[in-house]
């Protein structure tokens, strides 16, 4: 697979790994809380239907009238208070009846399991974000998208500073 990724002296070097996994952040996670299949954990910040966002929009090749539904989560390990990832997942809500339905029902489990075990999406380049580009608070995110056939999932990941310490991509 190939990654759209900044030069490797702009990420914290620290962070890296976790930018640049082109495989599931669920199971990096899991392997960074110690392996112990209960984190990470989910918590749901809100889900539903609505209009994307210029962005999104964009990102799934949807027009202005468009409807998607969309889930954010924090995703976290044993302590609830500080979360590794914030994650917002959309697609177009016509997609619903094309396979994906099982993704608006993942209430607080983490859904990248079951992106990464879908047979049939395929998962393009990642896109890597730094807001703002300098400074002091910069905050790092990523992008991608999955799809199959014209269904487009887009994964939204935001790296918080509570992230744990990169422990490898989760395979023991």
């Amino acid at each position: 697979m190939r990654s759209r990724l900044q030069p490797r002296r702009y990420g914290p070097r620290g962070l890296w790994p976790w930018l640049a996994l082109p495989a599931s952040l669920t199971a990096a996670l899991r392997r960074a809380y110690g392996s112990d299949p209960h984190w990470p954990r989910a918590q749901l910040l809100a889900s539903g239907r609505s209009r994307p966002s210029p962005a999104e929009a964009r990102w799934l090749g949807l027009g202005r009238r468009s409807a998607v539904f969309w889930r954010e989560v924090l995703l976290h390990g044993p302590d609830p208070r500080h979360p590794a990832i914030r994650a917002r997942t959309c697609f177009a809500l016509n997609a619903i009846g094309r396979g994906l339905r099982p993704l608006t029902r993942h209430g607080s489990r983490p859904i990248g399991n079951t992106l990464f075990r879908h047979r049939r999406l395929r998962r393009g380049p990642l896109h890597i974000h730094c807001t703002p580009a300098w400074g002091q608070n910069r905050r790092w995110w990523r992008h991608s998208l999955l799809w199959r056939g014209n269904t487009r999932v887009l994964v939204i990941e935001h790296f918080l500073p509570d992230l744990p310490t990169w422990r490898g991509r989760g395979k023991n």
